[in-house]
């Protein structure tokens, strides 16, 4: 997204934010960092949490560990170059952090991150993590992990409170999924896209017709959702990652059976 469009997509979310009271985190890739400053600066200044998404948008399994690493020095030292201060939370990339990279919560943990929201607790085609905690976590090396919210029986779900779920679901189904992972954490996740409701539809490279339509379909919808999930009793995911009184009671998870592929 290009910068003035991230602006104006985002004007009327955080309005919505400042008049709730509520401070959010913002995952940002690395690359684009500069491009972004100066929105950057101002909404650390609002008091919102900047996070890395990656230093490029790609899948961790693609990276692999050592590239990986070289990339989140990379991109915590843009971050800090732009905020003044290093980030303490990453997002992977697609929810990528799954089996195929078992390697990747020390790699996240000894490049200095806090806590990492990576996980896909389900089956997904594109790249879930079947058998994960559905319920914030730690891995065994004390990283948190705050997994995607989903709306599941079994191993078989859907990401409901985020990104383009959030605005093709009917509301009923939005409501239940609130309910069942309100004692969570309480977040939803989207894309400054997902607000853009001026956006001329076009059809992006490597994107088919249907996933297009659906990467534009019924933005108008996902503020009002947003406002009816977000309040000033939601915090940013650095402020529960700090707060003992929420980590403590968080179980630990160690894999068993992980796909050990190789690092490159």
């Amino acid at each position: 997204m290009e910068s003035s469009r991230f602006r104006e997509a985002l004007q009327p979310l955080l309005k919505m934010l400042e008049q709730q009271g509520t401070k959010a985190t913002f995952f940002v890739v690395g690359e684009l960092a500069d491009s972004w400053a100066d929105e950057l600066r101002e909404l650390s200044a609002a008091g919102h949490e900047i996070g890395l998404h990656g230093q490029t948008h790609e899948f961790l399994s693609d990276l692999g560990a050592a590239n990986l690493a070289e990339q989140l020095a990379q991109g915590r030292k843009v971050l800090t170059d732009v905020l003044g201060a290093p980030p303490v939370g990453f997002r992977a990339p697609y929810f990528g952090l799954t089996r195929k990279t078992p390697w990747a919560p020390d790699v996240i943990k000894d490049a200095g991150f806090t806590y990492s929201s990576s996980v896909l607790p389900v089956w997904n085609p594109q790249a879930g993590y079947r058998g994960a905690p559905k319920r914030p976590f730690k891995w065994s090396n004390g990283l948190i992990e705050f997994p995607s919210p989903v709306l599941a029986v079994g191993s078989l779900g859907l990401p409901v409170l985020g990104g383009a779920y959030l605005r093709l679901v009917p509301s009923m189904v939005v409501n239940l999924a609130e309910r069942v992972t309100r004692t969570d954490g309480r977040w939803v996740y989207a894309h400054p896209y997902d607000f853009d409701v001026d956006e001329p539809f076009n059809r992006s490279a490597g994107h088919s017709l249907v996933v297009t339509k659906l990467l534009f379909a019924r933005r108008a919808l996902m503020l009002e959702r947003v406002r009816r999930l977000s309040g000033p009793d939601v915090r940013t995911l650095a402020a529960l990652a700090s707060d003992p009184d929420f980590t403590d009671e968080l179980r630990c998870f160690t894999p068993v059976g992980a796909e050990r592929g190789a690092s490159r």
